[in-house]
């Protein structure tokens, strides 16, 4: 099921931005962009669904788009947030293979979406944009491989900590604080640990009722950095929601 995209004339029809193609003189870019069709989509639109038999590849100039998967039991997992400079659905332009993931906006976007022939070309006839690729694909599989690791090698408890960090940034006001804003919903948060709402919400009140996290609107301040690192690769985390010493 896919959402509805609309077009806009007046918005900028550029690829200046995509990490990519970065290398391309300004002629080259300016054929490939004449090439793909421009869209908007709303927040909750679906950009490409698993399983679909369709191969074009999309361009982020702006926004964000979660990029998910489903589990043996059917639980959707999210995998990777993709934002402006990215690049969607290349390995389905690449092998003709069904899309392999869905793809649903996060933010209002805007999107290039390019003819998967034209991707093949460029694959073909740009060997700047070969390498590029060949390197993008290389850190997608490092980036599952650290995923496989933490599903299989942590809790869900520390897998959350573990992202909270990961999404942390120094608070601008206030010294030894640490700031995550905005602060995605318990669900997208479940999605990035492969864990449930559930247990987001039972890690969140652990955490606020040993004073080492405290939620204000969007914001999440983190007081004990050093605590939630320590949670992230030991058995405490578990420890923490069982109430055990």
């Amino acid at each position: 099921m896919t959402g509805n995209s609309d077009s806009y004339e007046t918005s900028e029809r550029s690829l200046a931005g995509i990490e990519l193609l970065k290398m391309m003189n300004p002629e080259d870019l300016a054929v490939v962009e004449r090439a793909c069709q421009w869209e908007h989509h709303k927040p909750g639109s679906w950009l490409l669904e698993r399983g679909q038999e369709i191969s074009h590849v999309y361009f982020v100039i702006e926004g964000t788009v979660r990029v998910l998967n489903y589990s043996s039991s059917g639980r959707v997992l999210r995998f990777a947030s993709v934002g402006p400079g990215g690049l969607l659905g290349e390995l389905s332009a690449m092998d003709g293979l069904p899309r392999s993931a869905t793809v649903v906006a996060d933010r209002p976007s805007y999107m290039a979406k390019y003819p998967a022939e034209e991707f093949r070309n460029l694959v073909v006839t740009v060997p700047e944009f070969a390498s590029a690729l060949i390197r993008r694909m290389a850190e997608i599989i490092r980036g599952f491989d650290e995923q496989i690791i933490n599903l299989s090698g942590l809790t869900a408890s520390q897998r959350v900590c573990l992202h909270l960090l990961r999404l942390a940034e120094p608070d601008p006001v206030s010294p030894n604080s640490w700031l995550v804003y905005p602060l995605p919903t318990q669900a997208v948060l479940a999605g990035d640990a492969g864990t449930t709402r559930e247990t987001v919400a039972r890690v969140f009140g652990r955490l606020t009722e040993k004073g080492l996290i405290h939620r204000k609107e969007r914001s999440l301040y983190i007081h004990d950095r050093q605590s939630l690192e320590n949670m992230a690769v030991r058995q405490a985390a578990e420890n923490l929601l069982t109430g055990k010493p």
